[in-house]
């Protein structure tokens, strides 16, 4: 059987992020403008850290806060999992709208303005929602997931470091010794692979070490096989009301939520 060709995929400021597995070694790294180009190059599952399943009301709002409440708590990070925009909020933030127009957007649906991180993603996000509306089969394989619940979930305890640091980069790489070969010289060569992308995509899309580190973590976990994938929140069916899941995917030993 043809293993499953997998990408961890992480928003790089400019541009996505992907650690990709094909079964013959790797990884192999990219950076890529449109996430749905990815999926349409033969990637059988996606593992990608960005807010799938938007709200736009408040009845949505509240299936996507239980998605997010469990992530928190999973993570035990609490500050790494920001408020969602509202798909209107997206959308407004794709067609060029400034700040104050998307806050007033998202207020207008959910009740309540948006952060300035949040506003920086909102175009992101809602590339990755026009796609997933767009491709119903794209939207059981391409999964939201969130770095720090992977990397929580494969270390076995609590993370102590930030992501930002030298330990927490560390800590986070101990993590994935046992689900992957000599994890350092992993994101070595992620990070050698990255630096012969043109140079004017890395300038434009500037992606850290943390990026490629979360974009490693993702990766690992859409290795496991598609049946011992672990969401969050539990065994919930919250979709939004075009159909797209919101969830979590992540792999443990034991549930973390």
């Amino acid at each position: 059987m043809t293993p499953d060709t997998v990408a961890g995929v992480d928003w790089a400021g400019g541009a996505w992020l992907a650690v990709v597995f094909d079964g013959t070694g790797g990884p192999d790294a990219r950076l890529e403008r449109d996430l749905e180009a990815l999926w349409n190059d033969g990637v059988d599952r996606l593992l990608v850290d960005v807010p799938i399943g938007l709200p736009h009301d408040a009845e949505t709002l509240a299936k996507r806060e239980a998605v997010d409440s469990a992530a928190r708590s999973a993570a035990e990070r609490p500050s790494s999992v920001f408020p969602v925009p509202s798909r209107g909020a997206c959308e407004a933030a794709r067609d060029g709208a400034d700040y104050e127009a998307v806050s007033e957007r998202n207020r207008a649906d959910l009740g309540k303005g948006l952060s300035r991180q949040s506003y920086h993603i909102a175009p992101a996000v809602g590339e990755v929602d026009a796609f997933l509306r767009r491709d119903e089969a794209a939207r059981e394989a391409v999964m939201e997931a969130h770095p720090e619940v992977c990397f929580r979930g494969l270390n076995g305890r609590r993370l102590d470091h930030s992501k930002t640091t030298a330990p927490g980069v560390g800590e986070r790489l101990g993590a994935l010794d046992g689900h992957l070969d000599d994890p350092g010289a992993a994101l070595g060569r992620v990070c050698r692979r990255l630096a012969d992308e043109p140079t004017d995509a890395v300038r434009e899309a500037d992606p850290t070490a943390d990026d490629a580190v979360d974009a490693l973590g993702l990766a690992v976990v859409a290795r496991r096989p598609v049946d011992e994938l672990r969401f969050l929140p539990g065994d919930a069916d919250h979709r939004d009301d075009e159909g797209v899941p919101m969830r979590m995917a992540y792999w443990s030993a034991d549930p973390l939520a």
